[in-house]
């Protein structure tokens, strides 16, 4: 379970990325399986470069994009958990 404190950082080993404008179209080596980020989810993806936690994610898209922090939150945490289903990210809490 992701939390705000949780320690995250992309899997790069197991996915072939390429930007496609503000979008990012990603290839699970393992599975062959495509999946597409939005805009937003593509900063996610591009900040975990670096092991973070969600709070410095949120504070930074906060600097980005006219939205309130609960909701913000509420998204960013949502993304995460979906990426770290698909085996795109790694929790070192």
């Amino acid at each position: 379970m992701i939390n705000l404190q949780s320690v995250l950082q992309r899997n790069d080993t197991n996915f072939l990325a390429s930007a496609l404008g503000n979008e990012t179209v990603m290839m699970n080596m393992k599975t062959g399986d495509y999946l597409g980020l939005n805009e937003v989810s593509s900063d996610i993806w591009k900040l975990l470069q670096h092991p973070l936690t969600p709070e410095d994610i949120i504070n930074t898209l906060l600097q980005r994009y006219e939205v309130s922090r609960e909701d913000c939150e509420s998204q960013t945490l949502s993304c995460l958990s979906k990426m770290a289903e698909q085996g795109m990210i790694s929790i070192t809490h």
